[in-house]
């Protein structure tokens, strides 16, 4: 077996076991499995999902009024904010630029 297939073989035990909502213990003693190698497995997938959540996307919904509350000329600045970092965006900006600032600003954030 490989080291791919052996990880896919763990992985889905240990989704199985997340389902379960049993013990470690519990899930390994009906399963046949030696629970010290599942606590070895949990211990690496779960250490692995941080970094799987930043990379996700996530969307938040955004309800829009039907009427503009400002009406603007489009000539007055945008700005963006990283935590505690704020960009303003002044009307003919160059966009490669800014697109390499929110690039870094997004990895240092």
């Amino acid at each position: 077996m490989t080291q791919a297939d052996k990880r896919i073989e763990w992985k889905m035990r240990f989704d199985a076991w997340k389902a379960s909502g049993l013990s470690v213990a519990e899930w390994c003693r009906k399963q046949g499995v030696k629970d010290h190698q599942m606590y070895y497995w949990i211990q690496k997938f779960d250490y692995e999902a941080p970094e799987q959540e930043l990379s996700e996307t996530q969307w938040l919904t955004v309800k829009v009024d039907e009427e503009p509350i400002n009406v603007t000329t489009g000539r007055e600045p945008v700005f963006i904010h990283f935590g505690a970092i704020s960009v303003e965006v002044r009307q003919g900006a160059n966009m490669a630029l800014l697109s390499d600032i929110v690039h870094v600003l997004q990895n240092q954030c």
